[in-house]
């Protein structure tokens, strides 16, 4: 299904008044084209996975821990022994496989169908590789081209490219070279793949596919490490005042031992609407305060890590600003106390900003959503 691509720009030349077709950035070294039909292949395959209700884990499956789940393996093999579950090391052998929503998010937000300009095989063999000056992005490409199964499905124009105002002046000016453009390529129809910094997509893709008939029967499900770790974390510790206050003294500590510390305590919390409510605020205040950078601590806390990671995929941006941050809050907490919190912190905000723009003595004291208007 993944054929590997690279891209290529166009620019013109000045001087002699020519295209010029400029690659060699790191970053489209690790791109994948999909055919159309496999390309809707996948989306109906996401679209289930993202339709299943979660379920509860039937006693005595089978379950699969992809390359491209965080969930910490020292936790999910207690888990698996205290819930009577098997592991395995075979996707095609499990009942339901661990993957990280974000990953997931990720590739779905690519699942856009697009017409591709590809240069034909001996275009490509003749001006654009032949004559470049080798470096390790060259070699590369020429690498890839060279393994090519369809060496007329390589080398690509992106459709924001081709079809942005520059260059469609430099084609209205020269237009023998939009004819020339126009003959040495051909168009498919497809989505891209960029997997720089991200190769785990190449891995989901692959295991979506090669588990594409179990999947539609329902024999084989996924689960989102995100919705695991609630799962993981049953037998944690309830948050209440007095351990919130113990958590609070120790994060915002001098002493980096208290520190760690306080983030494992973290990490281990049951989670709930209020334990996410206040661990977003602890952590914004820490981040606004501190140098705390999550770096520090999740490379030795992959529960840390996976607590973050829910944050993340609900949207809940601790780490920006507070317009950013109190979106994210908006959005999951809405209902109830939580609510009404978020709704505060909001109002705060709007307040605080608007004194400090208009000099202004006067505050708003209440502010109502589209949504909650009748």
């Amino acid at each position: 299904m993944l054929e590997r691509t690279f891209v290529v720009n166009i620019n013109q030349d000045y001087q002699s008044k020519k295209i010029q077709y400029s690659s060699g950035y790191s970053w489209d070294m690790d791109n994948y084209f999909v055919t159309e039909p496999n390309a809707l292949r996948l989306k109906k395959i996401i679209d289930i996975i993202y339709n299943t209700e979660p379920q509860k884990i039937k006693d005595g499956a089978v379950i699969y821990a992809s390359k491209a789940s965080e969930t910490p393996r020292f936790k999910l093999k207690e888990f698996i022994k205290n819930n009577n579950l098997k592991k395995t090391s075979k996707h095609g052998h499990a009942d339901y496989i661990l993957i990280s929503k974000g990953f997931m998010n990720d590739l779905k937000n690519m699942l856009k169908i697009e017409e591709f300009r590809f240069f034909k095989e001996a275009y490509v063999e003749k001006h654009l590789l032949s004559n470049a000056k080798h470096n390790w992005v060259i070699d590369r490409q020429v690498e890839t081209f060279n393994n090519a199964i369809d060496k007329n499905r390589v080398v690509y124009v992106r459709p924001q490219n081709l079809n942005s105002e520059y260059v469609k002046s430099i084609f209205n000016t020269l237009h023998n070279e939009y004819e020339k453009f126009q003959e040495n390529t051909s168009a498919f129809f497809g989505m891209e793949v960029n997997c720089y910094r991200n190769v785990k997509l190449v891995e989901i893709i692959n295991m979506l596919c090669d588990n594409e008939k179990n999947i539609l029967s329902g024999k084989t499900k996924f689960i989102f490490d995100e919705e695991f770790f609630e799962d993981l974390n049953k037998e944690g510790i309830e948050l209440d005042d007095e351990y919130l206050a113990i958590l609070r003294d120790m994060l915002f500590s001098d002493d980096k031992s208290n520190i760690k510390l306080g983030f494992e305590m973290m990490s281990n919390l049951v989670i709930s609407q209020p334990t996410l409510l206040s661990i977003s605020f602890l952590l914004n205040e820490l981040y606004h305060t501190t140098n705390f950078r999550p770096s520090k601590y999740t490379q030795s806390n992959t529960n840390l890590k996976g607590l973050l990671k829910i944050l993340k995929t609900k949207g809940i941006r601790w780490d920006h600003n507070w317009k950013t941050f109190g979106t994210g809050l908006r959005v999951n907490f809405k209902e109830g106390k939580e609510g009404e919190i978020v709704k505060k912190f909001l109002l705060d905000n709007i307040n605080r900003e608007f004194r400090l723009n208009n000099n202004a003595s006067e505050t708003l004291v209440d502010i109502v959503f589209a949504t909650e208007v009748n």
